[in-house]
Order: structure tokens, then sequence, then C-alpha cells
């Protein structure tokens, strides 16, 4: 049997809070390439290891957070050459949503775990400024069939949370009645209290934009 050449394969995780704003969990390279850089926890996944459970086991090793794996979502395959100085590297992308009280310490090469707002991050190392890109267009997409975002606030929330919530991940404001309506329009919620809310199981069909 012929012998081709194989990349190393890794993974990358886009990891979301809110906190009264939108910010990303990045940990401070300790290690060339891009030593002291900024950059997504990731790392290479092992033999006959899933992808999902690599994602998952980097950002224990790297940020001491833990995550179900079936709460990541798949954001694409990162494959261009030379997105990696040391050689061909092949990167499955996640993205996930984590409640606001968060903490992350750093562990295994990292020399700092810190959140950090998506409208002010630093320079990334590699390409990972393009995959956290691809992550809010890919949650983006997926805010119009699932509720997911809205497990970012917490139970009781109002509906002006909820539109500052959406405005950042869409990246415009959204006028408060427009919101409303398409909250109600898409059953996107359920009433706990008076002007309080939380996500309801699903979404009727209908589009936010």
């Amino acid at each position: 049997m012929a012998e081709y050449p194989r990349p190393d394969f890794t993974v990358d995780v886009v990891l979301l809070r809110w906190v009264r704003r939108l910010e990303l969990l990045l940990i401070e390279r300790r290690k060339d390439p891009f030593a002291g850089r900024w950059a997504l926890p990731g790392g290479y996944v092992e033999k006959d290891e899933p992808a999902r459970a690599a994602a998952v086991r980097e950002l224990v090793e790297e940020t001491a957070v833990t995550f179900p794996s079936e709460r990541l979502l798949e954001i694409g395959v990162f494959s261009e050459p030379g997105r990696d100085p040391r050689g061909w590297t092949i990167s499955s992308a996640w993205i996930g949503l984590a409640p606001s009280d968060t903490a992350a310490r750093a562990g295994d090469d990292a020399a700092a775990a810190r959140w950090h707002p998506v409208a002010e991050l630093p320079p990334l190392a590699f390409d990972h400024a393009a995959i956290v890109s691809a992550g809010l267009a890919r949650l983006r997409a997926h805010l119009q069939v699932d509720t997911v975002a809205l497990a970012l606030l917490p139970a009781g929330f109002r509906s002006a949370d909820a539109r500052r919530l959406y405005g950042a991940l869409i990246g415009e404001d959204i006028p408060p009645r427009k919101f409303k309506a398409w909250l109600r329009r898409r059953e996107a919620v359920v009433r706990i209290g008076p002007s309080r809310f939380i996500p309801s199981a699903g979404l009727t069909a209908d589009w936010l934009r």
C-alpha cells in the first residue's frame, strides 16, 4: 500500500459567555510558535479520539472549563496551507455557549486563560481570527433554528436583555418593538413572571432578519 503524507489533526474551541457583553475565552501561549500571543483553546487529537471529545478534553486541560460535548456546535474544518508554521495541520473547530459565571484558569501549556470582549479582541495566533469570525457566523445562522443563545442569559431575563444579546451576536442594534414581536411570533420564550422569561424548547418557523 502506498504511503501518503499525513497532516496533524487538531481542534480549536470558540467558547463564548455573556456578562453584559459577549466574551470569548482565550489562552496566552506559553511556547512557540506565537509564544505570548492569545489563541483559542485547543490542541492535537489523539489516536482513535473523536474530534468532539478532543475539543472537550483540550478545553479542560488548558482552561479547567468542563463543557458538555453535546452542546458543542461544529464550525467547520480549517486546512489552509501555512496556517501553522510547524507544518501541515488541519483543525476541526467548535463553538459553545457557557454560563455567565464560568471561570477559567490556565493549565497545560497555557500561560494564562482569560475572557476577552469579542468587540475588543487582541491579535490572535495562527488563523484563529478567521475561526472566530466563522464561529460567529455559524452561531448567527443557528439562531434561526434554536434558542441556544438564550441559554447565555440567567433564568428570568427580560426581553431587553435578550435583545442586547442578539444584537451583539448579529452585530447591530435591533429595534425593541421588532424584537419583541419576533419573540412572540416565534414562541422563543416562556413567560415566568411580569416581564420575565426563560427559553422555550424550540422555535416556530420564522426569521429574525
